[in-house]
């Protein structure tokens, strides 16, 4: 199967009827026999300039208000679910600090006995340099 090829012309009259209609990308792929609804968002940027893409997007249909009520619940439920990820993470970073003030505690105490250790004439410590 050959890769279908589109041109320049075509696809900015695809991009301005996707613009201005409100379709979503999968029906206008499917319209046009675009294999990847992902090519219609590059040719929107790659065709049409940002000035072009704002005065298309003024055409399109006003939001009703039951479409604005979905869209605030779900912002509202997609902000909670943020807020709950963010105090988990908080949580984690919390007992993630304290084990690590732990560690070096535990680290100090350690190398503070080795150096009692050797004070006393106890070799723990590996000397540096070539075997003798």
């Amino acid at each position: 199967m050959s890769r279908q090829k589109f041109s320049c012309a075509l696809k900015r009259a695809i991009c301005i009827e996707y613009m201005q209609s409100g379709k979503k990308r999968h029906e206008i792929a499917i319209k046009y026999g675009i294999p990847n609804v992902n090519m219609l968002s590059g040719w929107v940027h790659s065709c049409l300039s940002p000035l072009e893409i704002q005065n298309k997007c003024v055409n399109l249909p006003p939001v009703n208000d039951s479409q604005r009520l979905e869209m605030a619940q779900e912002d509202s439920q997609t902000t909670s679910d943020c807020l709950s990820r963010i105090e988990i993470l908080e949580k984690q970073i919390q007992k993630l600090e304290t084990d690590l003030k732990k560690a070096k505690d535990k680290n100090l105490a350690l190398n503070t006995l080795i150096d009692i250790a050797e004070e006393r004439g106890i070799k723990i410590r590996k000397k540096s340099g070539a075997k003798q």
